[in-house]
């Protein structure tokens, strides 16, 4: 094991490129972060973070690994190639949700209890302003030129929309009832909406919602490789498949129990969900629309956010 985590601490510091993703899966349940060779569909080592971490994200560069911890009230501040928590932030109120500005590397925070989300600058790791929110934010996402950044406002059944240059609150857009996840995709918003068992799809130019999808029950968060979107029904114990242009189902598939977490890999050929009950990832085979595998975590992993590490 030891071998093979300094292998991959050198792969990532510069040396040959990896195959293929790595994985950092949060586990509410035993306190850790997994990192999951998918390629390999090995664990290469378990991260002790506690504070019953739940929402996760990247920074640009690959070398950062941002995990939230609700129960301390923390920002886990973690080095992709290494073993340890290198440094906390600690964050009064509900921290849960997560993301990263994919531009500047800004890093955002949703509070569940204080209907607002904290910015936070990377480099000197404090909190630069706050924006305030509809009640119990959950998910986070930023558009890939870094100017807009959404939030999935649970209790109020909205979404807020941010413009990240000025902090002002663009747009305020009713979805179905409590979104939870929120995903970016050609300039449309697609909520998975616990209460109401749908994805609200929001055109973000007109600040309108344009559709909804239904989904199994309490969908938690969406994936999307191509046109194809995947979303976890925490209750069903599936993955409803959608096509994303149509705007309507074309499958669904049995997983683990009770996903939650959902991403795909850089090449687009898997989706990766995490099952909170079943304590392990399925991998869904896109092209096939099947499960291929399963690989063993921690106790009760949520990986809530972009958890998957691209080649570099």
């Amino acid at each position: 094991m030891i071998r093979v985590a300094a292998l991959v601490a050198a792969l990532l510091c510069g040396g040959a490129a990896l195959a293929g993703d790595l994985a950092f899966v949060t586990n509410q349940g035993s306190g850790t972060v997994t990192v999951v060779d998918i390629d390999a569909r090995t664990v290469i080592r378990t991260v002790a973070v506690g504070g019953k971490p739940a929402g996760v994200a990247l920074s640009p560069d690959g070398r950062t690994v941002y995990v939230v911890s609700p129960e301390t009230k923390v920002l886990n501040v973690l080095a992709a190639d290494g073993a340890d928590v290198s440094t906390l932030l600690q964050l009064d109120g509900g921290p849960f949700g997560i993301a990263v500005n994919p531009v500047d590397g800004r890093i955002y925070v949703s509070d569940w209890y204080g209907a607002r989300v904290w910015e936070i600058d990377p480099d000197r790791l404090a909190v630069i302003r706050e924006l305030a929110t509809g009640a119990s934010p959950s998910g986070l996402a930023v558009s890939a030129d870094g100017a807009l950044l959404v939030t999935a406002d649970r209790d109020d059944s909205q979404i807020s929309v941010f413009d990240t240059a000025t902090g002002d609150r663009l747009a305020v857009v009713g979805t179905g009832t409590r979104p939870f996840g929120v995903t970016l995709r050609d300039g449309r918003a697609y909520t998975a909406d616990v209460g109401s068992n749908t994805v609200s799809v929001v055109d973000l130019a007109t600040a309108t919602l344009v559709a909804q999808i239904p989904t199994g029950e309490r969908p938690y968060t969406i994936a999307f490789a191509g046109d194809l979107g995947f979303v976890t029904d925490q209750y069903a114990d599936t993955v409803t498949v959608f096509d994303a242009e149509a705007g309507q189902v074309v499958g669904r598939m049995e997983v683990g129990e009770y996903p939650e977490g959902i991403g795909t890999t850089s090449d687009g050929r898997l989706v990766v969900v995490a099952n909170w009950m079943s304590n392990s990832l399925s991998l869904i085979d896109v092209e096939k629309q099947e499960v291929t595998d399963e690989i063993a975590v921690g106790d009760g992993p949520r990986a809530f956010g972009a958890f998957l590490l691209a080649p570099r």
